[in-house]
């Protein structure tokens, strides 16, 4: 063998060796820095008992495996990037909420457009038109017109002077009712205003009682002394304020009545019955100006206004009604 091949020869084998050398020193190299990552795993308490498996190449260690949750992928990655000698943390470990060969990393953003917010910024979807045009060039929606305004209640005045006619429901009794004691009646004749029927023929009208005296204790007379006291309308009650009906019944069998109004003496004839009843026809007499008209009875030397008896007031002051909006 020539000494040129022998010199080739030596070299040949010197860049084996070193080569062998770089390799095994390379790869115990790898093998120490997977072992220091499984040993800082061992002794932390978080990543202890998971299962993670750990590939060192060239000092890149690639980590992989399922783990509990993200805090302990976390975790892992953390500690193995403090290991020394490694250059590089590849994360391909999977954790409870990640689809399975789903990148670990959160994928990079593209390029935002001219105009386009940023990712996770908030949008205000009133900006931005349906159109595409300019928020000023869109047409305002048009406004519903305002309904008009209810029409107001009417109400009407009936003056103080106005006569009022009422009949009785209920029997008053000088012997047997007190001072004080209402007494049901309905209007006989309407309210009117101009042309306009305010309270109309048969609304309620309760009568007051003033005065009642029975005979022998006021000179053997007996004596019922009535006023209006309120009408209702539609459900509401209206004070009236009227002159007084008075029925005086003189004692020792005299069927004779005397009728005043507010201290107006009005003398009139009274046909009466004795013993007549609810329904009766008891006679009638109407008085003139302030005075009033009515029914009575006398048994023995009591008075009575019987029911269906007609009475005639005046109004003593005026009263305002409330009626609704004209349809």
């Amino acid at each position: 063998m020539s000494p040129k091949t022998i010199q080739l020869l030596r070299a040949a084998l010197a860049l084996c060796l070193v080569l062998a050398f770089m390799a095994c020193s390379k790869g115990s190299s790898d093998v120490s820095i997977s072992d220091a990552i499984k040993g800082r795993f061992y002794s932390d308490p978080q990543l202890k008992a998971e299962n993670i498996q750990i590939a060192v190449a060239n000092g890149e260690a690639t980590l992989s495996g399922q783990v509990s949750s993200d805090a302990v992928r976390q975790q892992a990655v953390t500690v193995a990037q403090g290991t020394e000698g490694v250059k590089k943390v590849i994360d391909q470990l999977q954790s409870p909420g990640q689809s399975a060969g789903a990148p670990s990393a959160p994928a990079q953003a593209e390029p935002l457009q001219p105009g386009q917010p940023a990712a996770g910024s908030p949008v205000t979807v009133a900006n931005v038109p349906a159109s595409g045009a300019p928020p000023a060039e869109r047409a305002a929606p048009p406004s519903q017109p305002t309904p008009p305004p209810p029409p107001p209640p009417r109400k009407f005045t009936i003056p103080a002077g106005t006569d009022v006619r009422v009949q009785m429901i209920d029997t008053i009794d000088s012997k047997t009712n007190q001072p004080g004691e209402t007494f049901q009646a309905s209007l006989d004749s309407p309210l009117v205003s101009g042309s306009q029927v305010v309270v109309p023929k048969g609304a309620n009208v309760v009568v007051k009682l003033l005065e009642a005296k029975t005979s022998g204790k006021f000179k053997g007379q007996s004596e019922l002394e009535v006023a209006l006291d309120h009408v209702v309308l539609k459900g509401k009650s209206y004070p009236l304020s009227s002159s007084s009906v008075q029925e005086v019944g003189k004692s020792r069998g005299k069927e004779t009545a005397k009728k005043t109004g507010l201290g107006a003496a009005i003398g009139a004839g009274i046909g009466a019955i004795a013993g007549g009843g609810k329904g009766a026809a008891i006679g009638a007499g109407i008085g003139a100006g302030a005075g009033a008209g009515s029914q009575l009875i006398m048994k023995g030397k009591q008075v009575k206004i019987p029911s269906e008896t007609k009475l005639d007031f005046k109004l003593s002051a005026p009263v305002t009604f409330t009626l609704p909006p004209k349809e």
